[in-house]
């Protein structure tokens, strides 16, 4: 009797019952898989900021290096263009989060019949030619994140690796996915709790499957462990501390970035995003990404020549921008200065994203949200009403963003606790639960759990 009910019980519920090896197993299988997806990112990570550095720098000198950076992002894009429309290299276009959560999701044939691992689905291949149209796009000095794509990477290193393994369980193979996010995202941001929680709620929206979720924390601690060891503690972020008594202003103006900019600053960014790509898919692809590549190249430039804006603050990945908000950095001081950088970076990404560049919005979307954060509250101190601290409603910002843009509100809580400290926490978990109330149903990603499908496996 009690072996009959065993069997009608799901993958999730069926895990409960494993055996101390079958667990011990799985332990060590993450552990290798975390330095595999480690290795991957952190090499990755290296060639993309290296590359993408020396293609920025370059316009310091003068007119040879203008068009240097207009040729760089140009022919990275003509190539990757060129690539990727070939049908094995169509996957690796765009951000690459939608086709991760798309494979994620489909690892079984028949839920019914056999439910078996779906092996037929890419893995190394795509993890491989995914890498190098990340390097082509963002190497190249293109604005955008290296999260999303490595999302992808990670993905089918896990897919690849479970096939090695020969993995014969769908719920172990979903683990082994899981874990290769939750270790990519590690990689990048320094906070395993937050890039634990995000493969969970990335992958399953409002949900939170706890045995899946400790996979992923032990694969986060692997890899904070290696990136500590072999290069040295290098937060991602760093800043001022801030006092934990907040003042009634303080907390209304938290929740004012999330409603009145984080929302919207979403909301008008997909909508504009979804319009330029109607129109740019007229264009034949390899126009297209020449045309968008060398746009956003003609922004940087633009705001170099005229307002003296380094394109370091509007090409890239931006984290040294954000750093440089959060230090109080001269050049960041004036609000003039911090709406042209607003604008130049929704500009210089779009550009990236309706191109189908292999770039994510996670780092863009902290960009926006941090840059906005402290924009409104340099504004208000212009009033006389207030002293509010730009560094403070910049992490607010930062959080409330990454809840609207990608809608991860528990990662977005964690992140600010782990890589700013819980003195920042009270009015960002305001903003950032305000901002998910607001954001319920909007998503960028349609493969998104965002609750149990009575008519499908949510199991896994």
């Amino acid at each position: 009797m009690a072996q009959t009910h065993f069997s009608k019980l799901d993958a999730e519920s069926q895990a409960l019952h494993d055996s101390w090896d079958h667990i011990l197993r799985i332990v060590v299988l993450v552990s290798l898989l975390a330095v595999v997806v480690w290795s991957a990112v952190s090499g990755l990570r290296w060639v993309v900021h290296h590359a993408s550095e020396l293609v920025i720098e370059s316009v310091d000198r003068g007119a040879v290096g203008w068009l240097i950076l207009l040729g760089a992002l140009a022919t990275g894009e003509l190539v990757r263009s060129w690539l990727c429309a070939r049908e094995a290299w169509a996957d690796a276009a765009g951000d690459g989060m939608e086709v991760a959560l798309r494979n994620y999701h489909l690892t079984y044939a028949d839920p019914e019949d056999n439910p078996q691992p779906r092996y037929d689905l890419p893995a190394f291949g795509l993890a491989a030619r995914k890498a190098v149209a990340t390097c082509l796009t963002l190497g190249s000095g293109a604005s955008g994140g290296l999260e999303a794509p490595a999302v992808a990477i990670s993905e089918g290193l896990s897919a690849g690796f479970s096939r090695v393994m020969r993995v014969s369980s769908e719920f172990e193979l979903r683990t082994y996915q899981i874990a290769g996010i939750a270790a990519a995202v590690t990689t990048l941001l320094g906070a395993p709790f937050t890039a634990a929680l995000f493969a969970t709620e990335i992958a399953y929206g409002d949900r939170i499957i706890y045995r899946k979720l400790a996979y992923a924390l032990w694969a986060g601690v692997i890899v904070y462990w290696l990136n500590n060891r072999l290069h040295g503690f290098e937060p991602l972020f760093t800043g001022p501390t801030h006092a934990p008594v907040y003042t009634v202003s303080e907390y209304l103006v938290a929740a004012l970035v999330a409603v009145a900019v984080s929302v919207p600053l979403a909301m008008g960014f997909t909508w504009a995003m979804t319009q330029t790509t109607k129109v740019m898919d007229r264009f034949h692809p390899r126009r297209r990404a020449v045309v968008t590549a060398l746009g956003a190249g003609l922004v940087a430039l633009t705001l170099w020549g005229l307002a003296d804006i380094s394109p370091s603050h509007v090409l890239g990945m931006g984290e040294g921008t954000i750093n440089g908000l959060l230090s109080g950095h001269a050049d960041l001081s004036g609000a003039w200065v911090l709406g042209l950088i607003l604008v130049g970076k929704i500009l210089t990404t779009g550009f990236t994203i309706t191109g189908r560049g292999s770039a994510g919005m996670l780092v863009p979307a902290m960009f926006l949200g941090g840059v906005s954060g402290a924009l409104v509250a340099q504004l208000l101190n212009l009033t006389g009403w207030v002293s509010l601290d730009s560094a403070l409603f910049a992490v607010v910002g930062i959080g409330s963003s990454l809840v609207a843009v990608v809608g991860v509100p528990l990662a977005a809580i964690a992140l600010v606790l782990e890589v700013f400290g819980k003195s920042f926490g009270p009015p960002a978990i305001l903003a950032c639960g305000v901002t998910y109330l607001v954001t319920l149903r909007l998503k960028i990603y349609s493969n998104q759990r965002m609750s149990p499908d009575p008519d499908g496996d949510e199991s896994g």
